[in-house]
């Protein structure tokens, strides 16, 4: 995660300017807030259809080679894959099962492990809730290594092409109401286990007359009981993509090359919006923080105290983090090792342009 500078009486605020004012008077540490994604992705025989499983395990490669190159600790991947020819459990389940790919840090090991997790070909029906239920187990006890700091938000992403057809699961037995009900109640849980928000990347055509097996109403309702959709989405929704509680992908849309870019952009738009902003603050010996004195750098530029394109207090009178928001957030996930300085006794500065100590 990005790094928070350190500093004493006189120390620098990574601009230049702060230490030679003098007025840096105690110390920050702080990190930014993990994240622990886990990937569901549906091997069954009909992603094979329409260059889906291709284009998806491209995708999430593509993407996993990205994290690599980051090297940002406050990260952690892990995948699950049911029914394809590397799932040893012939889609019986229990999951995750041998084949899965633990969460872990995102370095060349655990990328090479991904990897070779997706060199499998699709194939099997689709146990969709035994994969959810296995997942959302191990997320609940789910404990970081390092250098995967604790305390990060649990996030489960469901890729498939369609509803559950497995004999006995529970999504079959019990229908989209119990799926739905499974992520509601991960939502819900309390710290360590939960809270784990779910999102659903479907990709079928939509919208569509004869739809098959792929069922909106399902995917927008496990994404919307899971905390995810958009505000104002219809999880019932099956005519405007606009209103979709869900990621909607048409595998029938373009080359198979357009098809992997729509999944990537997907998986990177929920990196975005999980990937965290919000950095702790600690008190020091120095004693209890003043609000009115705290100094933020990103990169060497000051950033004013902005709700818009700044910073914030968690709580004005007594903060406990500082989260950045609009473009100074947008820069800092757009750079995972962004310096990200807090120096405490400079007067916190409110006005873009004018921050210099």
């Amino acid at each position: 995660s990005s790094g928070v500078g350190v500093f004493g009486e006189g120390g620098s605020g990574g601009d230049g300017s702060i230490g030679d004012a003098g007025c840096a008077t105690a110390v920050a540490k702080a990190t930014k807030s993990p994240v622990y994604l886990e990937f569901i992705l549906d091997g069954s025989g009909s992603m094979g259809q329409n260059n889906k499983w291709v284009a998806a395990t491209a995708a999430l490669n593509a993407v996993f080679a990205t994290v690599q190159a980051a090297k940002d600790p406050g990260e952690g991947i892990g995948l699950m894959a049911f029914s394809d020819s590397n799932d040893p459990t012939g889609s019986n389940g229990p999951y995750p099962d041998g084949a899965d790919v633990p969460i872990n840090f995102v370095g060349a090991s655990q990328v090479a492990a991904l990897g070779a997790r997706l060199s499998g070909l699709p194939g099997g029906d689709t146990p969709t809730g035994a994969a959810m239920q296995g997942a959302y187990a191990y997320l609940e006890g789910f404990a970081p290594q390092t250098p995967l700091p604790p305390g990060g938000q649990k996030v489960l992403v469901l890729i498939t092409d369609g509803v559950p057809t497995h004999q006995g699961d529970l999504c079959v037995n019990g229908g989209t109401a119990a799926c739905a009900a499974l992520a509601a109640a991960e939502l819900a849980k309390m710290s360590p286990r939960g809270p784990i928000l779910t999102f659903v990347i479907g990709t079928g055509v939509f919208p569509s007359t004869s739809l098959g097996n792929y069922d909106p109403t399902f995917l927008g309702a496990v994404a919307q009981a899971g905390g995810t959709g958009p505000t104002g989405c219809n999880p019932s929704e099956n005519s405007n993509a606009a209103n979709l509680c869900y990621f909607n992908i048409d595998p029938t849309a373009g080359s198979s090359a357009q098809t992997q870019q729509a999944f990537e952009d997907a998986i990177n738009a929920i990196r975005g919006q999980v990937l965290s902003c919000t950095f702790p603050l600690e008190a020091t010996d120095a004693g209890a923080i003043d609000p009115t004195k705290v100094h933020v750098t990103v990169n060497g530029q000051t950033v004013p105290k902005d709700p818009v394109n700044g910073w914030s207090y968690d709580n004005p009178s007594n903060p406990t983090s500082i989260t950045l928001n609009g473009t100074s957030c947008t820069s800092v996930k757009n750079d995972p090792t962004a310096s990200v300085n807090i120096v405490l006794g400079c007067a916190t500065c409110t006005t873009a342009g004018t921050c210099q100590q």
